[in-house]
């Protein structure tokens, strides 16, 4: 089975993972839009924060790309989309906050879209990882949590990767039994790592239809500076 990895921004991210991983990239986790009124719906007071649940995002809750929120903001680049998000939930030390961006993001999302999942896999990726994890022929999936020092192995069912994305902790990997393809959630981000020991990462990527930028070898966790 294989640990989570704890990734730092002092070297690019192909360095620090295990060699056989060949390829990598940075997957978005989309924004999450619900039907319109359902925030007024749920709100009891103007002071309470409303943030859809694992049930009902994946029951009504629709996927939106960076892509277009980038264009709402007038964002020219992935980039500052991640700099915007990670200003306004204090992710970043000053001098690397982006305060200016953080709020023109805020000026935009509103009504009923909320920011993508943040530290967590989204759920919107459950039948993309469904695909990935046995494609090689897995029929089971191994899961690693090291801050509750929680891990497993089950079956690779929607069912099962809703259950472990449901219950995880900040940080968590997931790979298949041959452990040739990795996903792992970032703490303080609005991304995933997603490893592979395929050089054909741009195929699966387009396959799975994720947002995804591919790291090269100058790709550090902290890709948005």
């Amino acid at each position: 089975m294989l640990d989570y990895i704890w990734l730092d921004d002092e070297s690019p991210i192909l360095q620090q993972v295990p060699v056989e991983y060949s390829s990598a990239a940075l997957i978005f986790s989309p924004f999450i839009q619900m039907p319109e009124g359902w925030e007024n719906a749920k709100r009891k007071n103007d002071y309470e924060h409303i943030y859809p649940n694992d049930d009902e995002i994946r029951g009504i809750g629709k996927a939106v790309s960076w892509k277009k929120v980038m264009s709402s903001c007038g964002f020219q680049t992935h980039a500052e989309l991640a700099l915007a998000l990670m200003t306004s939930i204090g992710a970043l030390r000053d001098e690397f906050a982006r305060e200016d961006l953080a709020e023109v993001l805020h000026e935009n999302i509103n009504g009923d879209l909320y920011y993508p999942s943040e530290d967590h896999i989204s759920n919107f990726h459950i039948p993309s990882l469904v695909k990935v994890l046995g494609a090689n022929g897995s029929n089971r999936f191994y899961y690693a949590e090291p801050i509750v020092e929680n891990r497993g192995v089950l079956d690779i069912t929607e069912a099962n990767l809703r259950t472990v994305l449901d219950e995880a902790a900040a940080e968590l990997v997931l790979t298949d039994e041959k452990m040739d393809f990795v996903f792992m959630s970032v703490y303080d981000s609005f991304i995933n790592v997603f490893l592979t020991k395929d050089k054909n990462i741009h195929e699966l990527v387009e396959l799975m239809g994720w947002e995804a930028m591919i790291c090269d070898e100058s790709t550090y966790i902290s890709w948005y500076r």
